[in-house]
Formats: C-alpha cells, sequence, structure tokens
C-alpha cells in the first residue's frame, strides 16, 4: 500500500524487529526511471479500445475464491522468501495516538526490485510450496489448472483506471501511463507488472507508512519480513484468475476464530492452522531455487482475517475516492478496509468496513458499467496475446489516452524454461 500513487494510503518504514514495507537496501542507490519504451520496438502494433458495448447484462462476481499460497520478503540482500510468511498483526490500538511522518526509501514494487527478470517465479515457488505441505503427493498442476490469467492486482487496478479514465470530470486527472508486459505459457496469459521505478524516496509529507509500523506488530518468524503476499484463485465471471497482492495486516482474532474448521482444500488448510507458527514447530527450512531461496516459517492465515489499511487527513477523509479504492478490494476479495483518519500525524479515528457491507456492496453495483468493460477488455487482450503464440513478446502500454500493443525486441522469457514448461498439458 502506498501514498505517493494515485492517492493512497502508506506503510510504515524499517524498525528494530519491525514488519517494515523500508526499501533501504544497503547502500543499493535509488535508479533514475525507466523509459516506458524500453525494449519496444517503436511502432504499435495494434490499439485495443475500450468497450462501448457489453453483450452480456450478467453483473460481474467472482466466485469459486481459494486461497493457494503467500510469502514474505525478507531484508536479505539475496532474494529470499518466507513461505507461507504471515501478515503483520493489527494492534487495535486505541485513538488518539501521533506517528511520524513518511522518510526514506519505501517499495514500489518489492517483486520486481528483488527478482527483476522474473517477477512472477515468487508466485510460482510460493503456490508450488504451499500445495507441497498441504500432504499432496504430487507437484502443483499449472497446466491442469487451465488459468486463463496469471496476474498482480495492480494490473487488474490499472486496466480499470484506463477504462474509468474515459468517464472522468474534466478537472480530474488523467489516469497516468503504464505499461504491462505478457507472455503466454501454456493457455495462461502472464500478465508481469512493469514500473518505471520500483521504489521511492518519502520526505515527509505522508504518515500511511509509519501508520502501519506503529499499529501492527509482525508475526512470528517474520519479524526480519518487508512485505507480505497473497495469492488467490478464482472466476471472474467465466475467467479462471490467478491474482498476487500484497497484505497490510491481518486480524488475529478473526485467524483464531476460524482454526476449528475441517481440511478440503488449500484455503482450508489455511484456515485449520491459522496462527499455527512453524518455527515453533521446529521445521524451519530453507533451499534456494531459482536464485530465490525459500525459508519454511510463519504461520498459516485464513482469507477471512486480511485487512487493507488506508490512511487520510481530515480534510481529505470525506472525499475518499471508492471508485479507485474498491477495486483493490474487489480483485484480492481483501475482506476487511480499515481508514484511518489523522491530522498531521495524530490519528484519531479507524473507521471500519467489510467487502459485504451495505455501502460497499453499493460501491460494487455502480461500479458494474465498468467492470463489464474490463471483463470484456480482457477477453480481447486474452485474444491478442494467444494469436501471437508461445514465442509472442507483446507488451501493453497506456500513454496519451491510448492502450497500445507493442513487441519486444528480445526474446527473453519471464520464466524459466522448465518452469514453463509445466503450464503444457
Amino acid at each position: 500500500m502506498r501514498q505517493t500513487s494515485y492517492n493512497r494510503g502508506g506503510r510504515g518504514h524499517s524498525g528494530a524487529n519491525r514488519f517494515s514495507n523500508s526499501a533501504s537496501t544497503g547502500t543499493t542507490p535509488l535508479a533514475p526511471d525507466r523509459d516506458i519504451m524500453e525494449g519496444l520496438v517503436p511502432t504499435a502494433l495494434q490499439t485495443i479500445g475500450i468497450p462501448t458495448t457489453v453483450k452480456s447484462a450478467q453483473n460481474v462476481t467472482i466466485s469459486s475464491l481459494q486461497s493457494v499460497g503467500s510469502y514474505n520478503w525478507t531484508k536479505n540482500s539475496s532474494p529470499t522468501i518466507i513461505v507461507p510468511g504471515s501478515p503483520a498483526e493489527w494492534q487495535n490500538k486505541a485513538t488518539p495516538y501521533q506517528v511520524p511522518a513518511d522518510t526514506g526509501l519505501f517499495f514500489i514494487d518489492q517483486n520486481g526490485f528483488r527478482m527483476p527478470s522474473a517477477v512472477l517465479l515468487p508466485l510460482i515457488t510460493a503456490v508450488d510450496a504451499t500445495h507441497e505441505a498441504s500432504g499432496s503427493p504430487a507437484a502443483f498442476d499449472w497446466a491442469g489448472a487451465n488459468f486463463d490469467f496469471i496476474t498482480d492486482r495492480n494490473g487488474l487496478r490499472k486496466l480499470m483506471r484506463w477504462i474509468d479514465g474515459a468517464n472522468r470530470d474534466a478537472d480530474s486527472d488523467p489516469p497516468k501511463e503504464f505499461r504491462i508486459d505478457t507472455q503466454l505459457a501454456g493457455r495462461t496469459v502472464l500478465l508481469n507488472r512493469w514500473e518505471k521505478r520500483t521504489r521511492e524516496n518519502l520526505s515527509g509529507y505522508t504518515y500511511g507508512f509509519n501508520f502501519e509500523k506503529a499499529s501492527t506488530d509482525p508475526a512470528i518468524g517474520c519479524e526480519d519480513s518487508t512485505g507480505h503476499h497473497r495469492m488467490v484463485s478464482y472466476d471472474l465471471n467465466g475467467l479462471k484468475m490467478l491474482v498476487r497482492f500484497e497484505v497490510d495486516a491481518c486480524i488475529p482474532a478473526a485467524a483464531k476464530a476460524s482454526a476449528k474448521k475441517k481440511v478440503q482444500s488449500i484455503d482450508d488448510l489455511a484456515t485449520s492452522l491459522a496462527g499455527v507458527n512453524l518455527a515453533s514447530r521446529g521445521v524451519s527450512t530453507s533451499t534456494t531455487n531459482n536464485g530465490l531461496t525459500v525459508i519454511s516459517d510463519g504461520a498459516i492465515i485464513p482469507h477471512t482475517s486480511l485487512v487493507e489499511l488506508t490512511t487520510r487527513t481530515e480534510r481529505r477523509a470525506a472525499e475518499f475516492d471508492w471508485k479507485d479504492a474498491y477495486p483493490q478490494l474487489f480483485f484480492s476479495q481483501t475482506p476487511h478496509h480499515f481508514l484511518a483518519v489523522h491530522d498531521r500525524g495524530r490519528f484519531t479515528s479507524v473507521t471500519k468496513r467489510t467487502l459485504e457491507s451495505s455501502d460497499l456492496q453499493a460501491v460494487q453495483h455502480a461500479m458494474q458499467p465498468s467492470l463489464k468493460k474490463l471483463r470484456a477488455a480482457l477477453d480481447t487482450i486474452r485474444d491478442v496475446v494467444v494469436k501471437n503464440g508461445q514465442r509472442g513478446r507483446l507488451t501493453l502500454v497506456y500513454r496519451d489516452g491510448k492502450l497500445e500493443v507493442f513487441q519486444r525486441t528480445s526474446s527473453a522469457s519471464c520464466l524459466p524454461d522448465h518452469i514453463l514448461a509445466r503450464f503444457e498439458s
């Protein structure tokens, strides 16, 4: 969660033994912004238009939700994740309390910073490890899973902003330009996140990162963590999606209360083992795979306990933009949203909502026209990528009000060949 991009809230910076999104990694300097057209053939192959009509009147909904894996990044200088890891735990502190302003380096895209040539590799690795931990005798079947898309939630939000940008108010800023690199793996379209910069330098104008630091505690086994990511699969009106997203916090009581259900799936495994810390059971181990070190540690937390944290000043709280914020909850099905209000870092209230609350259901209803256009646009994107085949290296670029498709100049793959082979039936 970031505050400088799209006016969002943020996560706190580094402290001793604190769950932290700090991007201060030794002497690594902040690199200059990348050119959005780097590595692309200059001439666009085609333009993808915003769907103007949607044949189906069916509302866009998410069904068959399952948690399929999770991990935490660590502060190690070499890429290292903790699986299953655990989100920071919400402490439910009484207001008011003061937090310092955000200063220093923070992550925009930690996966892109730590694994720039294979941003989806931690996702694949964590799903494999979670599947193995569930007791299955066979490896996760990526071909048999029949995913239509594997993507970060961030990519879906950017596509929504492209769609909604056509209907913005005259005094509203246009959507920021973005890029998404695509590749076909078997029948699955991989959407790889691309950012001009993977870290940003904050200079004391926001408080969101330090609010999270002050309001949560790291889970046992994740004290050296710099961010928790989770993967969920679901059906989006006929498209089978695997979506990765970052988790701000979890409600410890909700996690423990869910621990009595019967184990029938990976998500039920998370529920039944909620709050169980692997390190305390003496099974913390580490392995290295494709340049990524995996530490087995943390606590398996059920999806029902996850929280999205957002901060706003007292002046701006009443103008909270649910049109931009709601897709963040929807595309990850994050069940809890906490909006913390402050005056110069003095937090005075936290408004708690659930995804199923009447006010958020009303937001979802109001957003159906945009969601229907997104669903249709995903069909178009999938058709374009599939048409170009396994060797195709296509990139989506949104700029100057247009979403265009470009060919990359390099044939480099976004995943190792032996992993791509697992998507072939």
